[in-house]
């Protein structure tokens, strides 16, 4: 893992400044970039919607059903013949997760990059039989694979919830059985605005094993919703251990209905950043830039000239989907006409900041 450098250079000027005068200085800005950190984010709220005093040995001492390979052999066999098939084409394969709930945001995502990504490359795994269904019929160029494991989480699912980290933690686990198969993945969420296509530029960091998004809300965190893996052995080796941990994980609450809450850091991607810090593996990472990968906190100061140059924006950093749905709209980056099916015809023009008359 690369390692990230600071260098402090002042000015000559500077050097001459009384050290009382810049002590005092320092603290003045420290305490004025704590304002600013405080104003963006979004931390406390996350943290009322979460159980951070839950008890984690309550499931300790109970039967659980855990979801492993075992559970539906030939669901895990579907998936590994269509990445197969997909990576035979173009030697990896886009992956993505969705429920009942998250039908919204393919249609969305569908309808603004038709232009933009070869969907024979896409691989959507659905948690819901209707879903897989109306997909597979709407969307014929799309490869679509039925998973019955979560097929009790297909609604909204709160963050903080056991159902919500359950999603995660098997998310993680499907991807080990692409990975193991020696497939490179690039893995997509769909609650995303694409303004160009990103794939060449993530596939492009050749010498690394993983390249991910970084996030930045109480701490220095990787975003496990957007990342791409080359199928080296370093990062197989990592992939396997990161499932083998959220498998613990998983225990700790396996006896909670999906509607239970449970501690914030209790998810995928604190596991996955645990993992990082070790150096595990000695795998290397590649962050993408947050200048051009944006995440959701862009809403709170919109720049449109960096939008302009900017690869995806990610709905991110807002709890609940038809939040989410309903910022989208307010800024013009919503292209699903009101029968929830069909594009709007001019969904073109609002990729382009410069035209767009709806973004605020």
């Amino acid at each position: 893992m690369a390692k990230l450098k600071q260098n402090l250079m002042l000015p000559k000027s500077v050097k001459k400044i009384p050290l009382l005068f810049l002590l005092l200085l320092i603290t003045l800005l420290l305490i004025i970039g704590s304002f600013n950190y405080v104003h963006h984010d979004d931390s406390e709220e996350v943290e009322e919607a979460c159980n951070e005093k839950i008890n984690l040995e309550i499931c300790s001492d109970k039967m659980y059903n855990k979801n492993d390979d075992t559970l539906d052999i030939s669901e895990k066999m579907n998936v590994i013949r269509e990445a197969r098939r997909i990576v035979r084409k173009h030697g990896m394969v886009m992956l993505t997760f969705m429920n009942r709930a998250f039908v919204p945001f393919l249609t969305n995502w569908m309808c603004h990059t038709r232009n933009m990504v070869n969907y024979s490359q896409v691989l959507i795994l659905v948690t819901d039989n209707s879903v897989y269904s109306k997909i597979t019929a709407q969307y014929p160029s799309l490869s679509v694979v039925y998973l019955s494991v979560f097929h009790k989480i297909n609604g909204k699912q709160r963050y903080c919830s056991a159902g919500f980290m359950r999603v995660g933690i098997y998310r993680s686990r499907v991807v080990n059985w692409i990975l193991q198969e020696n497939f490179p993945v690039f893995l997509f969420e769909l609650d995303a605005l694409w303004i160009r296509n990103p794939l060449p530029f993530v596939t492009s960091k050749k010498e690394y094993d993983l390249t991910i998004i970084p996030t930045y809300a109480k701490s220095f965190e990787a975003a496990i919703g957007f990342y791409y893996m080359r199928n080296s052995t370093r990062m197989k080796t990592f992939w396997a251990e990161l499932v083998h941990r959220l498998d613990e994980l998983d225990t700790t609450f396996s006896c909670l209905d999906n509607t239970a809450l449970v501690r914030s850091k209790d998810n995928d991607q604190i596991v996955l950043m645990d993992l990082i810090l070790e150096h595990y593996r000695n795998i290397v990472i590649y962050f993408l830039p947050l200048n051009r990968f944006l995440d959701g906190k862009w809403y709170t100061n919109p720049n449109l000239e960096q939008l302009k140059h900017a690869f995806i924006l990610n709905f991110n950093f807002i709890i609940g989907i038809d939040e989410k749905i309903a910022r989208a709209k307010q800024f013009g980056q919503w292209f699903v006409a009101q029968d929830n099916v069909s594009c709007l015809s001019d969904h073109r023009k609002y990729l382009n900041p410069e035209l767009s008359t709806k973004l605020v």
